[in-house]
């Protein structure tokens, strides 16, 4: 397995602002009584996530008011995850912190990967000094309301347990511990931490199989059932090096070049900056499943503010910051350096997914993690890309070929783009649905790998053409109502980075599964290992014709599509 790192990024931010309280009105017995949902915490009104009024915070550009989550008025039902239980697999969390003490789950749940198996640990607290990343994950899952400390998290009571799988303590990060980190006591796993994303992996080892493994057999028995909702960021990977090349030459990512990425048990986090667009960092892919707020580089827009390691010696927010945020001084509101305004990427934009699963199954725990990816699809807000969608080597791809699609819609009726997933989270309107939610999904079910045959296809690919290399496959057994689609292809290849894969089903939904010239720059072939998932398709039927469309991008090598094989899960 490689090795996995934060998904976060880095900011510099300038100008503060602060929000108004907000008031509901709540029925209270026979008549209505005025809930404050921000009051309490002095910092909130700088959690734009939460509630966006084009505050600044400390950028010189403010964002754009009501591009938030979209829960106020959950919050004003007083609905706040109570009772459900939250894994932070990171470093470690810093448990006697101010706004996350009384929130975390002392007993046998966490787990400290510095001790030999099983692992287990009362707490799990950060053993290295840069470990900071899992304490801010954590304050904006579920920092505490109203106790007049800091802002407050999406889930502000539910209970949190943490693993130090990236702790810069664990010197050896076994595929074991993993692996292991996919169980316990817990309802919601958040996972903000995945791999670089310009190599892709056959798998030679079988340990991607052996991680699937688990996480399947957990979906399948924890919960009484039910299954664990793991949640995990996409990446921060939209303009990464290309591999082997020159490190100061940007190229287009993707987050189905994490292998972990592309399994069909887990909610893939896309990040927003704060006016509602995809952040610049946040990668694209078609398996992408809900898009929320991660923040931007704060010196021209936003980014988050959650909690940090306590005092003025450790964490993001020090005395000794090179940072030109007077905040992360330890100045104005934070003199004891226990906050941070400069946390952000695809890492933020995962706790806060993470902390809405854990409002739905508070108001529902009967909820499946199949009904949670249907209420978080059928709720989330689509709508038009706000940014350019231009590759910086477009002008040398075939003319009229498109990279990257904008919205679609798909045969059942649900838009999906390959930046956002199915859209923007929706807390109130998932929240909604939960409540009167009545399963439909039918009995889960995995086909097998379906193949365009025994022998080579011996397709050749044209060359710097958006023709590409088509083949079909009927599929007519083990007929399912799609919710996830797997591919596998086997190309033979000089310059794989080149070529885009691109499905096409019965119902004429495309879905682009890698984009053209990409990162996967000195790589030679698809040897039919590699696995490449869409969202894109859910909703529709497996029953008929899919198409593969493969297509060189660039002039110089050629190529030939020898087989490829499709794998479906749904619903029966």
């Amino acid at each position: 397995m490689l090795q996995i790192k934060k998904a976060k990024t880095f900011i510099l931010i300038l100008l503060a602002s602060v929000i108004p309280s907000i008031f509901f009105m709540n029925c209270s017995g026979s008549g209505f009584e005025a809930v404050d949902v921000f009051s309490g915490d002095p910092l909130v009104g700088m959690a734009w996530h939460l509630h966006n009024t084009g505050q600044a915070v400390y950028a010189a550009k403010p964002g754009t008011a009501g591009m938030d989550m979209n829960l106020l008025k959950t919050f004003a039902q007083g609905i706040t995850g109570a009772g459900i239980k939250v894994m932070i697999s990171d470093t470690g969390l810093e448990d006697q912190h101010e706004d996350l003490h009384d929130n975390f789950a002392y007993g046998a749940g966490s787990k400290d990967y510095n001790k030999s198996f099983p692992y287990t640990s009362m707490v799990s607290a950060p053993q290295d000094s840069t470990d900071n990343h899992g304490t801010s994950v954590a304050g904006i899952l579920a920092g505490i309301a109203g106790n007049g400390k800091g802002s407050r998290g999406v889930a502000s009571k539910a209970s949190v347990i943490s693993s130090n799988l990236i702790s810069a303590s664990v010197t050896t990060q076994t595929n074991a511990m993993v692996i292991d980190q996919l169980s316990g006591d817990f309802d919601i796993s958040n996972m903000s931490w995945g791999t670089t994303q310009n190599l892709v992996d056959d798998d030679p080892n079988g340990d991607h199989l052996l991680y699937e493994a688990k996480m399947k057999d957990m979906i399948l028995s924890m919960r009484n059932g039910k299954g664990p909702i793991y949640v995990k960021s996409g990446g921060n990977d939209f303009m990464v090096s290309c591999y082997g090349g020159d490190p100061s030459i940007p190229c287009i990512g993707s987050s189905n070049f994490d292998r972990d990425n592309t399994n069909p048990y887990t909610i893939l986090v896309a990040a927003l900056d704060a006016d509602g667009a995809s952040a610049s960092y946040s990668s694209p892919g078609s398996n992408l499943w809900i898009s929320s707020f991660g923040g931007e580089h704060g010196s021209d827009s936003p980014a988050m503010v959650t909690t940090d390691r306590m005092g003025c010696l450790l964490g993001e927010s020090i005395s000794s910051s090179k940072s030109t945020v007077r905040f992360e001084l330890g100045k104005f509101e934070n003199s004891h350096c226990n906050y941070t305004v400069t946390f952000n990427g695809t890492s933020s934009a995962a706790p806060t997914i993470s902390g809405a699963v854990a409002l739905l199954l508070e108001v529902n725990p009967a909820l499946t993690w199949r009904d949670v990816k249907f209420i978080l699809a059928k709720t989330a807000r689509s709508g038009t890309n706000t940014k350019s969608m231009g590759h910086p080597l477009a002008k040398k791809m075939p003319a009229g070929y498109v990279w990257e699609q904008g919205w679609i819609t798909n045969g059942a009726g649900f838009k999906f783009h390959n930046w956002y997933g199915f859209g923007v989270i929706d807390v109130d309107a998932a929240v909604a649905l939960a409540r009167s939610y009545k399963p439909h999904l039918g009995t889960y079910h995995e086909t097998l790998w379906f193949s365009s045959g025994t022998g080579d296809l011996n397709l050749a690919i044209p060359d710097n053409s958006a023709t590409g290399a088509k083949h079909d496959l009927l599929i007519s057994s083990e007929i399912v109502k799609v919710e996830a689609v797997r591919i596998k292809v086997k190309v033979t290849h000089s310059a794989i980075s080149e070529l885009a894969l691109e499905l096409t089903s019965p119902s004429g939904t495309k879905s682009i599964l890698v984009n053209a010239v990409n990162s996967l720059t000195n790589q030679a072939d698809f040897t039919g290992g590699e696995v490449f998932l869409s969202n894109a398709f859910y909703g529709e039927t497996s029953a008929g014709t899919w198409s593969l469309r493969v297509v060189d991008a660039q002039a110089g090598q050629t190529g030939i599509l020898n087989s490829w094989s499709i794998n479906f899960v749904g619903g029966m």
